[in-house]
Parts: structure tokens; sequence; C-alpha cells
């Protein structure tokens, strides 16, 4: 059949133009080197102002082995992104508007579909994002994950979840707390994982699944999993759909569908609305996964958390959260149960040697701990502080359970004290009785509450000293008291002994010449040229014998011998 040449010019017009929007719509739209995950939500606002109507996000990370210079090829190489593209060694996110599907060619509301994919370790190499940073943006982009890893990694079992490891993890406690905050942001969001095999071809593909998948199942064994919830025991417990590519693949942005079609069809269920992928990316920011474990500590752990949790920066920091964050747990838990053995369950059975209870079993807990941390976490700062987290915890616990003691003991003393104060006979000395019972009480109460209380528990929460205790029920014993001999006096069973009388004593003094102070001697109270007795001790008073004889005129006027006159000029 022959054509005419206007409907082969206007063919092969069509064919071009078509040609040059499906390059045009598969270009990089932006790139931000701000920080992840953050810096997410001005590419997705780029894309939508380039017409996108539906948005799929993805985190771009390599293993260990992967030097940052074959990473950046690489990612160029897997994503399609040209040389003409302005991405460099600094981005740490870029956006990519894709082809039009040839669903979406008649639906003339449909603009499109993009991709944001995050870079947070692999292309910055001005800064290293931490793995906090990192495992955040894994669960601000849904999970979904382009991971490449390498065979060095791969063969010696080393490097390969360094940060893909804490990824999976955080985003199993993010689905947790969402399923049950009934946040709609991220239920039921399906994920995909890319696993691409950096220098395997062929046949040589099959050795490595099966390889990643043995790894894969230890790691899932070792990273702390939400409580409450199945356990996932492989990476398909994780991901809705697993695709393993070799490093030759290209346009791998088109295959993050969880469904295995292409990205950009508009019923794909990983593009969302630019809106709903943006309030992802602010729901992992307001949640402080960010900056700190907090939240994810906190749901996953009976114990509040009391600070902020220091940030995972380096490899070995996450083995301490994942080795020492369950022993940790373990040992609380353990220590606590010894001691409600003893006490009961609510902690109200009296154990007289509850402080010395109490310290053998925080010491047992704190040895558990050390033991298994050795000298490997010694200058870790996370094994430092859940060090410190579960030394607070076991001293906050045994608090509550030391003031359920001491209430017990109280209340055992205040039974004996009133058994005392029964014995005692009602009499006009009873107030002083009852006073010296309570005393006596107060005594045996000092002496047993210092063997309820744990050695240097003062440093750790709010323990009330002994000496509150003890002024404590001081009080309630006055009371006590009062309000007895109040009812007793009310009823006339108890008087009050009778005030003692007053005594009046009458004293003298007889004035001179007939007597004279004793303070004073003799020879100066006369004036000169007289004779002046002066007695033998000084004394000129007379004496009460005298007076009640009557005869004190010659006590007053003696008749002195020579040696007891003298004269004064």
């Amino acid at each position: 059949m022959r054509l005419s040449l206007p409907i082969i010019l206007s063919t092969t017009i069509s064919i071009l133009y078509n040609n040059n929007n499906a390059v045009l719509a598969s270009h990089v739209v932006s790139g931000t080197d701000a920080r992840l995950p953050m810096s997410l939500s001005s590419v997705i606002q780029d894309l939508e102002a380039e017409g996108a109507s539906y948005v799929t996000t993805a985190t771009y990370l390599t293993s260990k082995s992967v030097r940052k210079s074959e990473s950046s090829v690489l990612c160029r190489s897997l994503f399609g992104v040209s040389a003409d593209d302005d991405i460099d060694g600094s981005t740490t996110a870029f956006g990519k508007k894709l082809a039009d599907s040839p669903e979406a060619e008649n639906d003339e509301s449909d603009g499109g579909a993009g991709v944001a994919i995050a870079c947070p370790e692999c292309i910055s190499t001005k800064t290293g994002a931490s793995a906090s940073e990192v495992s955040s943006t894994v669960v601000a982009c849904g999970g979904t994950v382009v991971y490449v890893a390498d065979m060095v990694d791969l063969g010696r079992g080393e490097g390969l979840f360094d940060y893909l490891g804490p990824a999976i993890e955080r985003l199993l406690a993010f689905r947790a707390m969402a399923e049950k905050s009934e946040s709609e942001t991220l239920k039921n969001r399906p994920s995909t994982l890319i696993v691409v095999f950096n220098g395997v071809e062929g046949r040589e593909l099959a050795a490595a699944k099966k390889t990643w998948e043995g790894h894969a199942s230890q790691m899932l064994s070792s990273i702390i999993q939400p409580s409450g919830s199945t356990k996932a025991i492989k990476l398909e417990d994780v991901f809705d759909r697993i695709e393993y590519l070799s490093s030759s693949e290209k346009d791998v942005d088109m295959k993050l569908c969880p469904a295995g079609g292409r990205v950009s069809a508009p019923g794909s269920p990983s593009s969302r609305e630019p809106a709903e992928v943006a309030s992802s990316v602010s729901d992992v920011v307001n949640s402080g996964l960010v900056e700190n474990l907090g939240p994810v500590v906190e749901m996953v752990s009976a114990v509040p958390v009391k600070q902020a949790c220091p940030r995972l920066t380096n490899p070995v920091d996450l083995a301490a959260a994942r080795l020492l964050g369950p022993l940790a747990r373990k040992a609380l838990s353990e220590c606590v149960d010894t001691v409600h053995t003893a006490t009961g369950k609510d902690g109200s059975m009296l154990v007289p040697e509850f402080g010395a209870l109490c310290d053998a079993a925080i010491h047992r807990a704190m040895d558990s701990l050390d033991t298994t941390a050795g000298s490997r976490f010694k200058k870790s700062p996370i094994a430092k502080r859940i060090r410190a987290d579960l030394q607070e915890n076991l001293y906050s616990e045994m608090g509550d359970i030391y003031e359920l003691q001491v209430a017990a003991l109280k209340e055992n003393t205040f039974a004996n004290f009133r058994a005392k104060l029964n014995k005692l006979r009602i009499s006009p000395n009873l107030p002083n009785e009852m006073k010296e019972a309570a005393e006596s009480s107060i005594k045996e109460f000092a002496s047993a509450v210092k063997k309820l209380r744990v050695p240097r528990a003062t440093a750790f929460g709010s323990w009330m000293t002994n000496a509150d205790q003890i002024t404590s029920l001081r009080n309630q014993f006055s009371e006590h008291n009062a309000e007895r001999l109040k009812a007793a006096r009310a009823s006339g069973q108890f008087k009050p002994l009778p005030r003692k009388g007053v005594t009046v004593g009458m004293h003298w003094l007889l004035p001179k010449p007939f007597g004279n102070d004793y303070r004073q001697e003799p020879h100066l109270t006369h004036t000169a040229d007289d004779l002046v007795y002066a007695p033998v001790d000084g004394i000129t008073d007379v004496s009460g014998n005298e007076i009640r004889t009557g005869d004190w005129r010659r006590g007053v006027v003696p008749a002195p011998s020579s040696g007891e006159m003298m004269y004064l000029k």
C-alpha cells in the first residue's frame, strides 16, 4: 500500500513530537542538599509545580563497601539521571518527572507522575548522614528502598545492614505506632524493596539472592521489633514486593510499584498525591524520630523515657542499642519480679530486710548488663545512656515498692503503739505514760525503717528520708494521744493531777545596830576612833536559835574578849 507524502510527513512529525515529549517528561525537576527527611518536602513541591498529580518516594541506600564515587555513578545509571542534570555530590534528594503512561495519555485531568528519590548517605560527601536520619528518611518514604549490595559485603556477611537494619527496625516501630494512633498516613501504605547486586550478572544472581536472604533472616532476628505484633522473620514480612536486579539495570524508578506495574500508572499503589506524601514527611518530623529515639523506645518499653535519646551516628552505637536495649528491659523485669516474689504483687507484704533485698537485686541486674557489654561498648554514648537509664529505672521501681513497705511498717508500728496504750492504767500520770509509749514506738520504727532503705537511693528519684518518715509518724502519734485524752476526759474516766499549792516564805532582817550584813567587814561599818568587835567567823548576824530562845540581845551585844577587839583611828 502506498502512502501519500502528506500522510508520511504527518506521521513522522507526530512520532518525533511524541518522542520529544517523552524525553522532556522523563527528566530531573529539582535537587536539594538540605537535611533529610525535611528536604523531601521541597522536592515534592517542585514536582507538584511541574504538574505531577502523583508522587512516589523511595530511599537509595548502599552497603558499606560501595564507595561514594561508585555510589554516585550507580545512582545516575539506575535512575536515568543524565550528565546535564544539576545533580552533584552534595545532593541529598532529587525529583524526577516521569513519562506519561499509555493509560494517562487519554486522561486530560492527569498531570503525570513523578518520583522523589532520597539519597541520605550515598551521594552526600560533605556531611555523612547519621543512622537516625537514614532511618527516618526510609519511614518518610513509606518503606520503599532501592538498595545496592556489594559482593564483598555479601560474601563476608558484614556491612550489609549497617543502615538498612536500623531503618527496618524503625519502620516496623513506626507502623505499630501509627496503628495505635489510628493515623491514616502510613496505614496500608505498600512498600517495595529493590535489591541491586553490584558486580553480579547472569547465573550468579540466584546464588547472591539466596545468600542475601540468609543474612536478612539473621538481621531480622536480632533487631528490636514491636511487642504485641507478628514478628517479621523474612523480608517478605516487611515489604509487599521484593525484586532482585543487577547493577546494569536501567530505569529502576519505573519498577517501584508494589503491584509490579509501571510506577507512572495512575492506579499504581505507590503513587500518592503530593499533599499526602508531604504529610508523611511532616508526620515523621513531628514525631521526633529525626532527632532522637524517644517515641520508639517509649513505645516498646514499659518504662517511660526520661529524656531525649542520643542520635545514633555509627554502627557501634547501633549494635549497643540492639544488644543492650533488650537486655536492659529483661534485667529490669527480672529485678522487679524478684522483689515482688518477697513483697507480693501489690508490694504490701512487709519485708524487714527490704533494703538489702533491693540492693542485691539491683546489683545483679547491673552486673548482668555490664557483663554482656564488656569492653566493646565502653566508649559508646548509647551504651552509657542505656546503663544510666536502667539504673534510674531500677531505683524508680524500687522507690514505688519502698513507699508501700514504709506504709506497711507504719501500720504495724501504729498497731503496736495502740496495744501499748491499752495496757496503761488510768491514773493522774496517764499523759506522761502515753508520751513514753509513743517515744518507745518511735525508736522501734526508726530502727526498722533504716533496714527498708536502699543505699544511695536519695540520688535517684524522690525517696523520702528517714527523718521525714519519723517526723510524720511522731505527728500521727501526738494527734492520737491528744484524741484519746480528750475522749477519756469527756467520759469522766481520766482526771488530771491537781496542781501543787503555793508555799509562801517570810524572811526578815534586823536593822543596825542589832544586826549587820555578813558580806561587809565590821570595821568598814564604823567610823574612826571606835572600838569594833570582829568575831572570828566574820558574821555578826543573830542566829536562829538565839531568836527562838529570846536571848538574842546577848548575841547582838556580846562581851568580846580583848583579842577580838580592834581600835580604828
